[in-house]
């Protein structure tokens, strides 16, 4: 359907909420641990845990001292 004449495009506005809405994502990864950008910054734990990366406990036998 055409666009009417004389009507303006939100275009510009589409892409601003577009680009607040992918860093409010990017926030959210980062709170929970999925990536490591910022150093410091999110929770203590990871929210995902890695199955495939062994623990030093895993490895050696033995708990952290």
């Amino acid at each position: 359907m055409p666009r009417l004449v004389g009507h303006r495009s939100h275009t510009g506005a589409n892409i601003t909420i577009l680009m607040i809405i992918i860093a409010m994502f990017g926030v959210i990864y980062e709170y929970f641990g999925v990536m490591n950008i910022v150093p410091g910054f999110g929770r203590e734990g990871r929210f995902f845990q890695l199955k495939s990366q062994p623990t030093n406990e895993q490895v050696i036998g033995k708990p952290n001292q």
